[in-house]
């Protein structure tokens, strides 16, 4: 989940290479937010926040392919 990928960047005008980063939210670190920004020009693409359980779950269904 964490490779880069493109989608279209409304700045650059043009499909650029993104950069994925997480972080956790709360104090049992139950959320995590993870933010898709430009490699280019550093503009937050998405913004997503998602239980941590749940996003682990989908790295071991997206790992097994």
């Amino acid at each position: 989940m964490l490779a880069a990928k493109q989608q279209w960047c409304p700045r650059c005008q043009r499909h650029v290479q993104t950069e994925q980063k997480r972080s956790s939210i709360g104090r049992q670190k139950e959320l995590v937010r993870i933010v898709i920004t430009c490699f280019k020009c550093r503009t937050t693409l998405s913004s997503k926040t998602t239980s941590a359980a749940a996003l682990e779950q989908n790295e071991e269904v997206s790992s097994e392919e």
